[in-house]
């Protein structure tokens, strides 16, 4: 996998994205000078920037106009509105921060009417409280930052009692008892999560490959889309420089793709058939289409992985944020170091899920094993599904159709897949 040069891929997935009135990330390459400032000034615009840069803080002020007597006003970083202060860790008004507050503690579990990209300002903060929830949370606001806050003081205003021994264990901040208000990370993967995304696919007309195949191409142009969008609110991805939120992206569409699809099949079908979306469903009889045997094949590899792992929602999250992140040019990224830290949280956050679910801890790390083989494995399976993308792309006469975006994927990224020019990030050796 590598990365590709398009400025056409960039603007289709900006243009896309702003008619629902977002602006979205472009998928343009860093292989090109000209593309890539085109791409580049599509992620700026995302991002509320001029340029690409390393080290973008999510939870840093943002300053507005000055007021009157010549002080700046600090702006709230969920719905853009005059800040009041620092509340539960992040810059924000007092509106969200009471939002927020309610929404933690009354634990509800809010939807969204649209597709999770609501505008969330000052007029519209409250038309979709799951957006604003979501951005709360992606700004990093947390309950226990002003607890932990007010027990320090409490700790260091309270008088020593000299009838009591000093103890040298440490006295932990949150008291067991007190219920876990902090956003987790996980929590984060959830609200983040995309939508399922529909194929339009007409059920009622007779089944042909060209057809079959067509719509699954479509299908996954706009699984790109969102595919973008979920990896720009995740935790600490937009800390990396540009190009390498560009070339991650670039490397690991299909992996997030396929390893999406084997979760939707192996939770909805027990990974008997393959869901690509609620009205496509590709059963034994569509499988033995011609074409579709092979691509089948390989998916059906990743469901019945699923299958047999058990595979639990957490996991399958962290997973999928560590395939993102599995994929690397060989001269490295622009950012290491930053890549690095959060590769390792990820990982991190893997063993987190692991010890949620297995109550034996010595089972622990062979779970962490046969988890991470699944990882490695992908590599090879998204391969052979690269090489029937690409043969039923350059094959003019099966009359398969691809969208622009797709397009564009496949004619930069296979060759300079095999020219080596990237490398996988493997957690065991061959």
């Amino acid at each position: 996998m590598t990365c590709l040069t398009s400025s056409k891929l960039s603007a289709g997935i900006g243009s896309g994205l702003a008619k629902r009135g977002r602006v979205g990330m472009g998928m343009g390459g860093v292989c090109s000078s000209s593309s890539n400032a085109r791409a580049a000034t599509v992620l700026s615009d995302m991002r509320g920037t001029s340029s690409p840069r390393t080290g973008e803080n999510n939870s840093t002020a943002v300053t507005g106009q000055s007021k009157p007597g010549g002080q700046a006003h600090k702006i709230c970083l969920v719905c853009s509105d005059e800040a009041s202060g620092c509340h539960y860790g992040v810059v924000t008004c007092g509106s969200c921060k009471v939002f927020f507050k309610r929404a933690v503690e009354g634990q509800h579990n809010y939807l969204c009417a649209g597709r999770n990209d609501c505008i969330i300002d000052k007029i519209r903060r409250k038309n979709c409280p799951a957006c604003r929830f979501r951005k709360c949370l992606q700004a990093g606001m947390n309950l226990e930052a002003r607890k932990n806050k007010k027990l320090i003081k409490m700790k260091v205003q309270q008088p020593a009692r000299p009838s009591e021994p000093a103890s040298n264990m440490p006295v932990p901040i949150i008291p067991r008892s007190m219920p876990q208000l902090i956003p987790t990370m996980l929590s984060v993967l959830k609200a983040i999560e995309p939508e399922i995304v529909y194929s339009g696919y007409d059920s009622t007309l007779p089944d042909t490959s060209s057809r079959l195949m067509s719509t699954l191409n479509r299908l996954g142009g706009q699984q790109v889309i969102s595919a973008v969008k979920w990896a720009k609110s995740l935790p600490g991805f937009r800390n990396l420089h540009l190009d390498d939120q560009m070339t991650l992206l670039q490397c690991s569409w299909l992996f997030l793709m396929s390893f999406s699809l084997g979760w939707r099949s192996y939770e909805q079908c027990n990974g008997r058939m393959l869901c690509f979306a609620p009205d496509l469903v590709i059963n034994e009889e569509r499988m033995k289409l011609p074409l579709m045997g092979d691509q089948c094949e390989q998916m059906l590899k990743i469901c019945n992985e699923f299958v047999r792992l058990q595979v639990s929602y957490d996991e399958y999250l962290c997973m999928k944020v560590l395939l993102l992140l599995s994929t690397v040019p060989k001269e490295g990224l622009k950012s290491q170091a930053v890549f690095d830290e959060i590769r390792m949280t990820y990982i991190k956050e893997l063993g987190k899920a692991i010890v949620k679910r297995e109550e034996n801890t010595s089972q622990n790390w062979q779970r962490f094993y046969q988890l991470t083989k699944l990882l490695d494995s992908m590599q090879e399976m998204v391969e052979g599904l690269l090489q029937i993308c690409f043969y039923t792309f350059v094959n003019k006469t099966l009359s398969v159709e691809f969208p622009e975006m797709l397009t564009e994927i496949i004619t930069n990224q296979i060759p300079k897949f095999k020219d080596g020019s990237v490398k996988p990030l493997l957690f065991h050796q061959k």
